[in-house]
């Protein structure tokens, strides 16, 4: 399976987790396309939406060693070796710029102009991410959100076993 084959096979697998999480929560969640961008046209609760997914990973070398090691198309490329220092912090710091890169990324805005508010799924990959940090990382996303305009209507961050969680 190639690269671009793994991205929308792992955002699918994100959006059936999601529509699975607002169905526990009373919600509904009808998927109706995958255009890219956004990730995937919606009906939410009745009402068309989009939905667009990214992801934080712990670092670069962790990203590209993940990405690669499942890919055919691209030769297996190991983490680096060494010590991560302050993880919670590099990561959150991570996770901030995914997210403000969604917020500034062109086609997000003529989607959000032409259809409206969408949502916004973070992907948290890293082996340093437990509840405390989503809670820390939750808290640092909403006071993102409150700089910015209402583009993402709702904000989840999810962890690597789809665990979703809500960002106010």
């Amino acid at each position: 399976m190639n690269r671009r084959d793994i991205k929308k096979a792992h955002e699918q697998s994100v959006l059936r987790s999601f529509k699975r999480y607002l169905e526990g929560s009373g919600r509904s969640l009808e998927i109706l396309d995958y255009p890219d961008p956004p990730d995937a046209i919606v009906v939410l609760d009745g009402s068309p939406c989009w939905i667009e997914i990214t992801d934080a990973f712990i670092g670069a070398d962790f990203a590209r060693s993940l990405t690669s090691f499942a890919a055919d198309d691209v030769e297996y490329i190991p983490a680096g070796r060494g010590m991560t220092v302050n993880p919670d912090e590099n990561f959150a710091e991570e996770v901030v710029a995914v997210v403000e890169k969604k917020y500034a990324k062109a086609s997000i805005t003529e989607i959000y102009e032409a259809s409206g508010a969408g949502i916004l799924l973070v992907g948290l990959y890293s082996p340093f991410v437990f509840e405390r940090e989503i809670t820390q990382i939750v808290k640092v996303l909403a006071a993102v959100r409150q700089q910015h305009d209402g583009r993402f209507s709702e904000m989840y961050v999810y962890n690597a076993v789809h665990d979703f969680f809500l960002v106010p």
